[in-house]
């Protein structure tokens, strides 16, 4: 399969490829299960098959989200814009759009993800929005999940499996007696359009021990489910800079660490109904474009 990185002051798109084996951790979540699928899948995130430039605009790149074959729609941190990319040789901003306004507020808009017609937009306090016919005339609507800045909403992505969203928590995990380097993911109803009081999925900083041979200080920064075999993929950026492949019920299979110099703050990641993996980064502090 194939990751495909962009680089701007950056995107990055990487694609991989099938192949290896996953080593295993130790953590398990059993309320849900994905249908079982026998393909292994691997990526390599310091050699992608393609990389892209994007516009200056897009330096603080936070999210993207698949669209089509030619299409990513994407985000940054400080407007409410929606970014439609056209992937040619070069990356070409196709519409922008504003999906709500609030000049008494700071932005900081943190991931993004596609279900149909209908585009969802995270803020890092907590707040969701939810933006219908996004393409022509968007009617955005908000959300209060009940997380916080304290939680640091950082990761949005559509769920195949429970047909939810899971919004994945950077900093406090909202959990009562657990430690300052938990983690959780949340689910979102999209039937009733309610966060799920109990998480997901809770990550411990002992669960890469077995793994990364030692306890590692893990800070969300997107998420997003394979699209084929549903095991869910986990950003990481701040004092560690990784990728961690889950399985769908929590069981840590692999990380991967980025090379600093390529994907200097890894945002975002998505994937394309055949696997493509598509991962986003900021620019380096101070680069001009």
């Amino acid at each position: 399969m194939t990751i495909r990185s962009f680089f701007v002051p950056v995107l990055i798109i990487l694609c991989c490829s099938c192949g290896s084996k996953s080593k295993k951790g130790d953590k398990k979540n059993e309320d849900q299960k994905a249908p079982e699928n026998t393909t292994a899948w691997s990526y390599d995130i310091t050699h992608p098959t393609n990389q892209w430039t994007l516009p200056k605009d897009l330096k603080e790149i936070s999210g993207q989200t698949w669209i089509d074959k030619n299409h990513l729609l994407a985000i940054e941190d400080l407007t409410p814009h929606l970014y439609l990319l056209r992937l040619d040789s070069d990356i070409v901003v196709e519409k922008t759009t504003e999906f709500t306004t609030g000049p008494d507020k700071k932005f900081d808009i943190e991931d993004v993800t596609r279900v149909d017609n209908t585009v969802y937009a995270l803020w890092s306090h907590g707040t969701l929005y939810k933006i219908d016919d996004w393409q022509n005339n968007p009617q955005s609507k908000e959300f209060e999940t009940g997380l916080s800045k304290e939680n640091n909403t950082e990761g949005l992505c559509y769920d195949p499996v429970s047909k939810n969203l899971l919004i994945a928590c950077k900093n406090e995990s909202a959990l009562e007696d657990e430690k300052s380097s938990t983690r959780s993911i949340f689910q979102f109803d999209l039937k009733g359009d309610t966060l799920i009081k109990d998480p997901f999925m809770v990550i411990h900083s002992k669960d890469f021990l077995k793994v990364a041979d030692e306890k590692l200080q893990f800070f969300p920064s997107a998420i997003a489910v394979h699209p084929v075999t549903h095991d869910i993929y986990i950003l990481s950026t701040k004092e560690t800079k990784c990728m961690a492949q889950f399985t769908y019920s929590g069981e840590l299979k692999s990380i991967q660490y980025f090379d600093k110099d390529l994907t200097p703050q890894p945002e975002g990641i998505c994937f394309s109904p055949e696997g493509i993996m598509y991962i986003s980064t900021e620019g380096k502090h101070g680069e001009k474009p």
